[in-house]
Parts: C-alpha cells; structure tokens; sequence
C-alpha cells in the first residue's frame, strides 16, 4: 500500500475518533472486558500502554494492577524515530517520554520476547487483525520482537473495519481485537 493512501485512512479514522462521545465510558466497558478476558487473566508479563488523545484508556487496568501489586509494563519512546521499550510501570516513578506519553524510567527493562500478551493501540483495525497506526512505526518494530506475545488491538467499535485494510511488509497482525462491543479473534 502507497503512504498516500495510508495517510487518507489515518487522516479518515481520526476524524472517526473524533467523533466518538461518551469515550470514558466506552474505556470502561472495553477495560470490563479486557479484565475478564482469559488471556489477559492468564498472562504473567503483559504490557499494556497509556491511552494518546482519544484512544481507549486503559488507566483502570493500570490502577487496578497497581493496587493490587501486579506488574505490567508500560511502552517508552526512546527517540522520534520509532524506537520504543517497555519498562515496569511504577507509578511513583511515571514521567513524560519523548513524545510526551507517560512512562517510566529505563529500569527494569522486560524483553520483547519475554512479554507474553501485548495490548497495543491503533487508529484502526479490521476482522481479520491487520491495524492502522499512528505512522511512526513503533508498535510495528517492536511487535516483530515480541515473538511469544498474544496481540490484543484495542479500540473503539467505530475503528473496526469489515473489510480488509491494505498493508504492507512492515506491518503486524493482530490476534484479537477488543473494544467496547466485545472481543474479535482474528
């Protein structure tokens, strides 16, 4: 797929984002499934992410771990060239990456291939797991080293396409989708 076309649908699903009401809602109902889905309630080392703009928060998640004193990592964008790390997330130690994303330090670093479920963003997705994202690569380079992770996409119903996205080589699948309306093996 030509990046002109790739931008009209980014241009496209975040238009559809914008539109989107009641999204604190809608995050909680997505994180009430999340939580009672098998994988992640299975999982020994997940990652999860901090919501950007109008994506599905996932703040409940992460609160709930730390109340509960189970660890889950947190991405860190270590450059605007679409490098990124996942490191523990302590939440006395959070503080802003270099895109201005909550995160913590680079400390206790979890290796790509030691994550065993991933929940991963994206201006769209569709039935079959390909996803849109934001354009810099980041999800797409470090999910190539997740080789044991579970992909869970998260988002909004409204950025779920029935009809397949075009990709490219650089792209990576998804193995569920999850979003307020419920959950989509792919």
């Amino acid at each position: 797929m030509d990046e002109n076309t790739k931008n009209a649908l980014r241009k496209y699903y975040r238009e559809v984002r914008k539109k989107i009401k009641d999204v604190e809602k809608m995050s909680e109902i997505a994180c009430s499934r999340i939580i009672s889905f098998e994988i992640y309630q299975k999982s020994s080392t997940t990652a999860l992410y901090w919501a950007y703009g109008k994506e599905i928060s996932l703040l409940r998640i992460c609160e709930l771990r730390w109340k509960s004193g189970f660890k889950f990592y947190l991405p860190r964008c270590l450059d605007k060239n679409g490098e990124m790390e996942f490191t523990e997330a302590v939440k006395e130690e959070m503080t802003l990456d270099c895109r201005k994303i909550p995160s913590c330090a680079a400390k206790n670093i979890i290796l790509p291939q030691n994550i065993n479920c991933i929940f991963v963003p994206g201006l769209a997705f569709d039935v079959f797991g390909n996803r849109l994202g934001q354009g810099g690569g980041y999800y797409d380079r470090y999910l190539k080293k997740c080789v044991k992770a579970v992909r869970i996409g998260v988002c909004f119903s409204a950025q779920i396409s029935e009809t397949p996205l075009e990709t490219d080589e650089r792209d990576e699948r998804m193995d569920f989708i999850i979003s307020e309306k419920g959950v989509i093996k792919c």
